[in-house]
């Protein structure tokens, strides 16, 4: 991967000297963007000033090393309490965490870059299924979070439909089908 990813940063900045490169985080785990903006190592030295810090954030994922609950059997839930417990993984993901944490852990994770203007911070992937309740009031906190810090962002996804690989429908999409808006509207539109 470095040396993939090294080849192709060099051959676009030799095109566009000043292009900005998207460099998305590890998404597991899931750590503060602060050490990556400050130093982008010596893989991709050529980033400096050029770097855009992307981050994924879900309710089900971080902060840590996060165990989505729902990934999760039933026959391992008394293990994964434990593994928790000693601290092995993440006690509570973010969509456990109330608006203050949630605001506190952001702030952790994405405000020392921002705010230090290290480099500029896309949140290049969230989202959430409107059916569910948790994931709409993590939602909706995480949005103003976002909007106080100034944060750039994309949401995940407006497609539908099944899934590649395991075939479910897609419950975070906000178009129907045929990419046209859904009729009866989509309440995470508000939100965002």
């Amino acid at each position: 991967w470095a040396r993939a990813a090294r080849a192709a940063a060099g051959r676009l900045l030799e095109v566009r000297p000043q292009a900005l490169i998207v460099v998305e985080r590890i998404v597991w785990p899931q750590r503060g963007l602060g050490p990556m903006a400050e130093d982008p190592g010596p893989l991709l030295p050529a980033l400096r000033g050029r770097l855009v810090l992307g981050a994924h954030m879900y309710s089900w994922s971080g902060p840590g090393r996060f165990v989505p609950h729902w990934s999760v059997p039933p026959y391992l839930e008394c293990f994964a309490g434990i593994i928790r417990k000693l601290g092995l993984i993440t006690e509570r993901n973010y969509g456990d965490l109330s608006r203050e944490e949630l605001r506190a852990q952001v702030c952790a994770e994405l405000g020392p870059v921002l705010q230090n203007e290290l480099c500029p911070v896309w949140v290049s992937e969230f989202g959430a299924d409107a059916e569910n309740p948790q994931e709409m009031q993590w939602l909706e906190d995480f949005v103003g979070i976002l909007a106080e810090f100034d944060a750039d962002w994309a949401y995940w996804p407006l497609n539908v439909g099944p899934k590649p690989e395991c075939g479910t429908d897609e419950a975070y999409g906000m178009l129907e089908l045929d990419w046209r808006p859904k009729a009866i509207g989509d309440s995470r539109l508000a939100a965002l």
